[in-house]
């Protein structure tokens, strides 16, 4: 290999060295940098910051809401037991333990529908305030109940009591009333036996005195000039029915006032009436029918036979052909008749 040599006599060359361009001045741009990259941190902080409140405060607000849920629970638990110890035998009292089962169980369920809702934790703890109010007035209610219902079994107790010893004089009355029943039915017995042996020595003796009459006689009659009467049979000219008839004599009667009861019966079978001449109605002894009558013939009664005559005379009274029939009945009771023909 040739070795180059260096020429001491020939001058070095001078080497010509760059100057070297300035470099920028980045300082700031990195100040600025650190700043902004500051900031982020600061602003990743305070995130974080209040991100860990807002959890710190969610948690909080959960163990609140299980804690106002256990104690809503037991409380309404406590509730329902403190009712169902006042339960017992009278079924309208256990009836109204049951309505406020119920309506506690409804007041249970809004306070369970509020407590979903950390907002609404207020108005649950008003709610479950109000739950043990009901509660209270409820039994408040039931202990009354309670003691009425004591009370009236009590007194029921007292009447039953009473009862009972009512019940045992009504038997001691009860027995003494049958035992006066018994006399009473008898004495009824015997009064009515009296009675009706009265009644027929009674019926015996107004028919024992009864006046019987017989010779009944009946003409039509016309009236003359000088006031005297004869009998005539032809219906157009007679002016009165004359009715005569014998009473016989009777020891029974008692003597004094006396009547026979005069039916004069026209062809057409109608009794000849007129309440103004002293016609009326009488009872028939015999059957109880009632009986009209053209007018009666009273006389005083000594106990002996005597004669009757009386008459029917009325003005303008036309009398149309035919039988017409006097019937007489004394004390009710038919005593005799007599019959004419007019023509």
């Amino acid at each position: 290999m040739a070795t180059i040599q260096n020429n001491p006599s020939s001058t070095p060359s001078p080497k010509f060295t760059p100057t070297p361009a300035p470099k920028p001045n980045r300082t700031p741009l990195l100040l600025g940098a650190i700043a902004v990259l500051l900031l982020a941190l600061a602003g990743l902080g305070i995130g974080y910051a209040n991100r860990g409140t807002e959890n710190a405060e969610l948690a909080t607000d959960l163990v609140e809401m299980e804690q106002f849920k256990a104690t809503a629970e037991k409380q309404y638990y406590e509730s329902l037991a403190e009712l169902e110890e006042m339960r017992g035998s009278n079924e309208e009292l256990n009836a109204l333990i049951d309505q406020q089962k119920e309506e506690l169980r409804t007041q249970k369920d809004k306070i369970t529908g509020l407590a979903r809702d950390s907002r609404n934790l207020v108005a649950a703890r008003r709610e479950l305030k109000e739950l043990r109010t009901q509660t209270d007035g409820y039994l408040v209610q039931l202990e009354e109940m309670r003691i009425a219902n004591a009370q009236l079994t009590e007194n029921n107790q007292i009447l039953t009591s009473e009862r009972n010893l009512l019940s045992s004089d009504l038997q001691v009355s009860r027995q003494q009333n049958e035992s006066l029943n018994t006399e009473r039915a008898v004495l009824v017995s015997e009064r009515e036996q009296l009675t009706s042996t009265n009644q027929e020595l009674s019926r015996k003796v107004g028919i024992a005195s009864v006046i019987k009459a017989n010779n009944v006689t009946v003409v039509g009659q016309k009236e003359r000039s000088n006031g005297k009467f004869v009998d005539r049979k032809n219906a157009n000219s007679i002016d009165r029915l004359y009715v005569c008839f014998n009473s016989l004599d009777n020891g029974v009667a008692q003597p004094g006032d006396e009547s026979f009861q005069l039916r004069i019966i026209n062809p057409a079978g109608e009794t000849i009436q007129i309440d103004a001449e002293g016609s009326g109605i009488m009872t028939s002894a015999e059957t109880g029918d009632q009986i009209p009558y053209t007018k009666s013939v009273n006389f005083g009664f000594d106990g002996s036979a005597a004669s009757h005559c009386a008459e029917w005379k009325v003005a303008n009274q036309q009398y149309a052909e035919g039988t017409y029939t006097a019937e007489l009945y004394n004390k009710g009771f038919f005593v005799g008749q007599g019959t004419v023909v007019l023509k």
